[in-house]
């Protein structure tokens, strides 16, 4: 019989099924470190990483800035030279601010190291 009526199946109602497994203990917070060297020391090699990555971006900006002298020098439309030295000024701008930055990033370095040696 290809098309016959669906009937319901009589089944019980289901209890509820009982699980042995034990409930699983709430996974720990990692504990911050109490030691106020251990504190200052992190602090350091953070601010140490951020230094190499403004350093790294740094250099990126001066490649930028190298190969922008090169099409000025080598641009005869006086427009295009218009453009090209406005984006020269822009890249010094960025990179005086990044290295305004990293100085005050090593000042604040100097000031943690100094007090890790207390």
């Amino acid at each position: 019989m290809l098309n016959a009526p669906i009937q319901p199946l009589m089944y019980n109602n289901p209890q509820p099924v009982q699980n042995n497994i034990p409930p699983q203990p709430a996974p720990q917070p990692i504990a911050p470190p109490q030691d106020q060297k251990t504190i200052l020391r992190e602090q350091s090699m953070a601010i140490s990483s951020d230094i190499a990555a403004e350093y790294g971006a740094t250099t990126r900006l001066n490649d930028i800035l190298v190969d922008l002298a090169k099409a000025l020098k080598e641009e005869k439309d006086p427009e295009q030279k218009k453009v090209l030295e406005a984006r020269i000024n822009t890249t010094n701008q960025m990179i005086l601010q990044r290295e305004m930055k990293i100085n005050q990033m090593e000042m604040t370095k100097a000031q943690i190291d100094a007090q890790l040696k207390q």
